[in-house]
């Protein structure tokens, strides 16, 4: 996809940070990074659960919690080749190629990437009651990562424009569904910044909704 857009012309400006955004008559004209300031017609606000850190720089509040997860790859040959959901546990299993991912967990603890040891060796715990022979050795645990999920007050995301501000279209507040939700995000957000027709009612996503 990136590849993809690149040979469309779309140019990539990758780890830079927003310092600033200069708004003129409820139209933002300016963005300022660490590296650039960029002249702007359009915006699409899509941080995850940085975007609150964002648009209050607009004067615009949009809830949003950070929910951690966590997963533990194991390059282990485990026999698992079907996905699955661990109901009870709350654990995801997902074979991928070279290795087996058990993740899970939802920790709001705000935005930060400190590992808890307590939740990745209750991951590794359930996975190992539901699979027999299966060993998630220390050093896998050490190893454990964690993301985190932007999650909105009513578990819906947040797609469309603010009335504070004309030209940004905000697309954030997937939670964990952001992979899933990713294209048809994508495809609403390039109706409305094209002004065609939507594909489906924005309201119950609008970023001004009231909770």
């Amino acid at each position: 996809m990136i590849s993809c857009l690149k040979n469309k012309g779309v140019v990539f400006y990758e780890n830079e940070e927003v310092i600033d955004i200069k708004v003129t008559n409820g139209t933002i004209s300016n963005i300022t990074t660490n590296k650039q300031e960029l002249i702007v017609d359009e915006v699409v606000l899509a941080a995850g659960s940085w975007s609150p850190l964002i648009t209050k720089k607009l004067d615009i509040k949009i809830p949003v919690q950070a929910g951690k997860g966590y997963r533990i790859n194991t390059i282990k040959e485990t026999g698992i080749s079907i996905p699955a959901i661990l109901c009870e546990a709350k654990v995801a299993v997902t074979p991928m190629q070279g290795f087996t991912r058990f993740s899970g967990t939802m920790e709001i603890a705000g935005i930060n990437h400190k590992i808890n040891t307590v939740r990745v060796n209750a991951i590794a715990n359930a996975a190992e009651s539901y699979y027999n022979n299966l060993e998630i050795s220390p050093k896998e645990k050490a190893t454990a990562a964690c993301g985190l999920r932007p999650c909105s007050p009513d578990g819906l995301p947040y797609i469309g424009k603010s009335s504070k501000c004309k030209n940004l279209t905000i697309a954030t507040g997937h939670a964990m569904m952001g992979w899933s939700l990713g294209p048809v995000t994508g495809k609403l957000v390039s109706e409305i910044i094209s002004d065609r027709k939507l594909s489906l009612d924005l309201a119950p996503f609008h970023p001004d909704r009231k909770f």
